[in-house]
């Protein structure tokens, strides 16, 4: 099983909301209580059973079992913002009623020869990828979510990405919740060409990947809330890969411009005060 693109991300913020907590306790606030309305964090811890491209431009036989975790937080009384699988990382730094931004940091799995099958062989490696970066969320409805995540890249495939979602929440029972939408991602030289660039000592021979347009697609998800605790999830992907990328020698000679995930997961909601 390899390891999720968002473990190192959980932990990271972990640290930092921890660290955000214990300055606020320095300033001679008044330690919170349960018995405090607002005065607590309601945290939602979980994960999901995945199944997921081995690496980019892979084909639907080299996909592979993975686990993401589900942790999410916001304060009591206030306002549970939309979480989605496949969303960066984020911790808001500001917010209004229907607005927020913040940091935002991500992680890419390295893509090694012997973690997938014969496609990789004679193809270059690519470290383990660690992004940060800025989100913003706008809902210009209650129903509809849109969002823009900048990542910066700094080891492995150390390019820029633009990922740019839009999402209709529907509510059809007040357990269960849906959403649906469009994703695309740009990315810049760097890049694409990290993920797609090919040289002479490669095995599908010489060619140069460029940014721009990288992939467009679709995201689906189901919430079910079984008690005020407990939660059913799932997810499900679909990104086609767009210019160089789709038309690089490791897509059309190994791979697949089509790529799917999907996942099944639970998550626990509690309180937590400090």
């Amino acid at each position: 099983m390899l390891v999720s693109k968002r473990v190192v991300g959980v932990v990271a913020f972990l640290g930092l909301s921890v660290g955000c907590a214990q300055a606020a306790d320095l300033s001679g606030a008044p330690a919170p209580s349960y018995k405090d309305a607002g005065n607590y964090w309601v945290v939602t811890i979980g994960g999901y059973a995945a199944i997921e491209p081995a690496f980019p431009g892979a084909k639907e036989s080299d996909h592979v079992w993975t686990g993401r975790p589900i942790f999410e937080f916001n304060r009591a009384g206030e306002k549970e913002w939309l979480s989605l699988p496949n969303d960066a990382f984020g911790l808001a730094l500001y917010n209004t009623n229907n607005f927020r931004m913040g940091v935002a940091g991500d992680f890419i799995n390295r893509r090694n020869q012997s973690d997938a099958s014969t496609a990789l062989a004679g193809i270059h490696n690519i470290d383990y990828t660690f992004e940060g970066g800025a989100f913003a969320e706008y809902y210009p409805a209650p129903f509809l979510r849109t969002r823009v995540e900048l990542l910066q890249g700094f080891t492995g495939a150390n390019g820029l990405e633009a990922n740019l979602m839009a999402d209709f929440i529907y509510r059809p029972t007040p357990q269960l919740m849906l959403t649906a939408g469009p994703r695309m991602q740009i990315v810049d030289n760097k890049y694409a060409s990290a993920l797609f660039s090919t040289s002479a000592a490669d095995s599908v021979g010489v060619f140069n990947a460029s940014g721009g347009l990288h992939s467009a697609g679709i995201d689906v998800t189901a919430r079910y809330a079984l008690t005020d605790n407990v939660s059913l999830r799932a997810y499900g992907e679909w990104n086609r890969l767009l210019g160089d990328a789709a038309d690089s020698n490791l897509v059309q000679q190994r791979g697949s411009a089509d790529q799917v995930q999907v996942g099944v997961g639970a998550a626990y909601k509690f309180n937590f005060s400090w």
